[in-house]
């Protein structure tokens, strides 16, 4: 009797934990805007990365976390330039070119799906039909949102950059679990950071001259993509990890959708019409069946 009544009030905290890691991860796309004020997307991008790297990295200092053999960071090394560099990257250019942030956030909660297609086209792992028919619904509700922008050539550059932040994000995904190891949760993120931010420093001096003005607005949304998404984000999901509650946080990612629409439209005074609310739920609808088997 007494484990059984403890084990609801602990599945209760993880299911909490994980819709507050939710919530963090549908902020970053407002807070982009803010940081995308007076910053180009890549220029942001390093900013974020060597942020994260500063804080996470003394951290990792602090407790004398053992640094890892040539080859096993050089393989984290390359999943971070496909998760953190390519990923970003991509978002930011995408949102600057005239992506909505609903819509980024939108495009790339396909992510669990488009990781299990990945999956299966590379690692040979069986696809659940659940997950295919979710992904046909994620790209249906998708499109539904899309669809009008597309024949806006700004709009529709916009929408190709965040298809490609959402290739790589998936790529990344697969190759990180392929190359799956015992490395600690923080220190692989310092070399994540850092090898994205070797290889984002360069594009951001030669596109852009990593200028930026100071508004309040850019410093802002700079905070708050490296404290809030990146830093407590971290820190949120290694505390889920010790209670071996991930598998919560993916079970609502199909919420990052319809979330970052609300904070959009509060936020953003962005649209938000009966078309928009039945891609939006397609989508939702199409995680969450795809992850039922996950």
């Amino acid at each position: 009797m007494n484990s059984t009544a403890a084990a609801v009030p602990q599945s209760s905290v993880d299911l909490a934990g994980g819709l507050l890691f939710v919530f963090l991860w549908s902020t970053g796309y407002i807070a982009a805007v803010y940081g995308l004020d007076g910053s180009g997307p890549y220029t942001l991008a390093v900013v974020r990365f060597l942020g994260t790297a500063t804080l996470i990295g003394a951290w990792v200092l602090v407790l004398r976390l053992r640094w890892p053999a040539l080859r096993a960071t050089l393989q984290v090394g390359v999943a971070g330039i496909l998760l953190q560099g390519g990923f970003f990257g991509f978002a930011y250019a995408g949102m600057q070119a005239g992506c909505p942030p609903a819509v980024a956030g939108l495009i790339c909660g396909l992510m669990p799906l488009t990781t299990a297609l990945g999956a299966a086209v590379i690692l040979g792992e069986r696809m659940h039909r659940s997950a295919v028919v979710g992904l046909g619904l994620g790209l249906a509700g998708v499109l539904l949102v899309v669809g009008p922008g597309l024949v806006e050539p700004g709009t529709a550059l916009g929408y190709g950059f965040m298809f490609l932040a959402l290739t790589t994000l998936s790529l990344g995904t697969v190759f990180q679990k392929r190359q799956a190891g015992k490395l600690d949760a923080r220190l692989a993120l310092v070399i994540q950071v850092l090898a994205a931010s070797l290889v984002m420093i360069p594009v951001a001096w030669w596109r852009e001259g990593l200028q930026f003005t100071p508004t309040g607005a850019t410093l802002g949304g700079m905070a708050w993509v490296i404290l809030v998404n990146s830093c407590a984000g971290v820190l949120l999901y290694l505390w889920l990890l010790r209670r071996g509650a991930a598998g919560r946080v993916a079970s609502v990612f199909f919420l990052v959708p319809p979330v970052t629409a609300v904070l959009a439209a509060v936020m953003l005074g962005a649209r938000f019409d009966l078309i928009d609310a039945a891609g939006f739920g397609l989508a939702a609808a199409g995680v969450w069946l795809g992850q039922r088997t996950a």
